[in-house]
Formats: structure tokens, sequence, C-alpha cells
């Protein structure tokens, strides 16, 4: 798992598309702050990550609807981010934290040793390149 809270968390970035995807959420939040970790932070989760220390980071569950409580499983569950897209290699959930609009992107890695559960969680709500 990665963290990227500053520039120089960027050289950790090894796939092309991610540090792309990376470098325009970078720009867009640098219009609304002199720097973006002012406003947000990323966390990558990929091939054998485990997800406890990305909940440990966020506070709250992935797999867990954040204000109801209700788990990915569950007939009732509905995801708590405030946006979602799928790229070609990564699904991209938004949350935002607090009301100046400063939040967290989390970004999974479509691939055959990223947790199952978070990975049939993202599938299950895709619709590519849209947000919901």
């Amino acid at each position: 798992m990665h963290v990227i809270r500053s520039d120089a968390d960027l050289s950790d970035i090894h796939d092309s598309e991610l540090s792309k995807l990376i470098g325009q959420r970078i720009t867009e939040a640098q219009t609304y702050a002199d720097h973006f970790s002012e406003l947000a932070f990323y966390i990558v989760i990929g091939d054998g990550d485990q997800l406890a220390e990305a909940d440990s980071l966020l506070g709250f569950s992935l797999l867990e609807n954040r204000f109801s409580g209700v788990v990915f499983g569950s007939p009732s569950f509905t995801p708590s981010w405030d946006v979602f897209e799928e790229h070609e290699r990564w699904y991209e959930l938004v949350f935002v934290l607090s009301d100046d609009g400063a939040g967290v992107s989390v970004l999974v890695a479509k691939a055959a040793g990223t947790n199952k559960a978070l990975l049939g969680m993202c599938r299950q709500f895709t619709t590519k390149g849209s947000s919901q």
C-alpha cells in the first residue's frame, strides 16, 4: 500500500496510468489550495495489501457504509463514497471527510492479488467513466 501525502511520495508510483491519474487529481486540488496535501491525500491499494491498514488511515472500513454501518454483502448495503470512477486498471473511490471539501482518494488496483471483497464491491457498483 502506498500513501501519497506529498510530492516526494509520488516517486513510489511506477504505474504510468496511476501516476497520470494522481497527477491530474493533484492539479485539480491545487485550484482550491496552495498545496494538494491541504485538501487531499491518496491511498493506493494493490496486490497483497491488507485493508486493515487503509481502514486505520481512513478511520472507517472500506467494506462498510461509514454512516449506517451496513457491511458490503448485506442486501441493504449502499457505498458511502462521494465519487466513484472506473479507469482502465484502477478504481477510484473519493471520500469527502470535512465541510471544507478535504478528503481522500482511494485507488484500488484491478489486480488478481487485490483484496477480493474490495474488488467485488467495486465491480458491483461500476459504471465505466461516471460518478455515482
